[in-house]
This record gives C-alpha cells, sequence and structure tokens, in this order.
C-alpha cells in the first residue's frame, strides 16, 4: 500500500520539477537543494530523491560532485545533436501523418495548427503548451506513440532553448507559416513534402538556438 502511495507523489514532484526546468524558473546550472523541494512540495526526503534520479535519467539534471544536483547546461554540440534528433523524429511523424492518418486525425490536426496564434502571446508558457498540443495531434495522425515519448524526451530536453527560439524576432510568423506547410502537405498525402518542410521547420529553431548558446559561450568567455 505504501508503495502505490509514493509512486504519485514522486510523479507529482517529478512533474513539478520538470515543469520549473521547461518555465525556466530554474536556469541551467542552478543547484537543487532537496530541503528546497522538501518545503515547497511537502514531500519525504526520499520522494524527492526517486524524482532527483528520475530528472538525471531524462538528463534534466546532473549530480555535480561537491555540489549536489543541479539543473543540466546544454553545450553547443549537445544542443546541434538534440535538434538533429528532434527533426528526424518530426519529420519521420510527419511522413507517417501523410501516409497513415484518416480524415478526422488530419481535420484534428489542422484545428491544432489553427489554435496557433498569430502573434505572439505574452506568456511563452502559453505558446509553448499550445505548441505542445500540435505535436500530440501529430503524433496521433502518424499513428506511432514511440515517436511521440522519444520526441517529448528531446523537447524536455530543449525545452529553454525553445522558449528562446519562440521569443525570437519575427519567429511566430515564420513559424508558424512552417507548419501551416507542414500540415498542408500531411493533407494532401505528399510524404516527402511533410518530411521535408518538418525537417526546415526544425532547423530554423534549431539555427536561432544555436546562435544563441554560441553568443553566451562568448560573452562568458
Amino acid at each position: 500500500m505504501l508503495e502505490r502511495k509514493a509512486a504519485p507523489l514522486r510523479e507529482q514532484a517529478v512533474e513539478v520539477l520538470r515543469a520549473s526546468i521547461v518555465r525556466g524558473e530554474l536556469v541551467p546550472g542552478a543547484r537543487i537543494t532537496e530541503k528546497a523541494i522538501e518545503q515547497r512540495l511537502g514531500v519525504s526526503r526520499t520522494v524527492v530523491r526517486e524524482a532527483l534520479r528520475q530528472l538525471e535519467s531524462e538528463r534534466l539534471i546532473r549530480i555535480q560532485p561537491g555540489v549536489g544536483p543541479v539543473v543540466a547546461e546544454l553545450t553547443l554540440d549537445e544542443a546541434r545533436q538534440l535538434y538533429e534528433v528532434r527533426a528526424a523524429l518530426e519529420a519521420t511523424a510527419a511522413r507517417l501523418a501523410a501516409r497513415n492518418a484518416d480524415d478526422a486525425q488530419i481535420a484534428a490536426l489542422r484545428a491544432a495548427f489553427d489554435s496557433i496564434p498569430e502573434q505572439r502571446p505574452d506568456e511563452i508558457d502559453a505558446l509553448l503548451a499550445i505548441k505542445n498540443g500540435f505535436y500530440v495531434a501529430l503524433i496521433a495522425a502518424s499513428g506511432n506513440h514511440i515517436i511521440g515519448e522519444q520526441l517529448a524526451n528531446v523537447q524536455a530536453r530543449i525545452s529553454q532553448l525553445r522558449a528562446v527560439t519562440l521569443g525570437a524576432p519575427d519567429r511566430q510568423a515564420a513559424m508558424r507559416a512552417e507548419l501551416g506547410a507542414v500540415v498542408d502537405a500531411i493533407a494532401r498525402r505528399d510524404e516527402d513534402a511533410a518530411y521535408r518542410l518538418s525537417v526546415a521547420h526544425v532547423m530554423a529553431a534549431s539555427s536561432i538556438a544555436l546562435d544563441h548558446l554560441s553568443t553566451r559561450a562568448k560573452d562568458i568567455a
């Protein structure tokens, strides 16, 4: 019985901490103290440590000798590799959606796209939630939920960079145009175009993110 109660508490702790990292409340390099988490969430140290182990396995945090758990910082090369993986996953999902989706799934994907605002909202969190809804519809249309699981992990690891890319000047209009082209390709069952346009969308975001990391590295140096 105790194990059954502990599991939901651990999952809740993981969700809260993951969300804090995604929203940028816990910035890269920030130290995470177990006591502060215990007090914030009202859970035991055992639950906190289990949650931290889960986040470490997702590579959202790392254990730094002599310091303890800290929010993981992406190197320029790690970010490049993650965006390459994201491009492959998203593009494959788009190709499969063009091949497999039924009319209802394409309509749902179109509706999810239509919910993306033409102008960026003040809160990036809101835009990230809407975009995540689009990806939920894309994965459903693809019929491959394993891709969705892998993509969610990659998105989590680059979550703060997504906020950077979405916050870039003029990115909202460009992002919406890119995704609209992907949806149109899926709707007309053009697998190759859906794949190619998805890769282009992710690489456009990647360029902004990598420029940001490169500039930050120069500033630190």
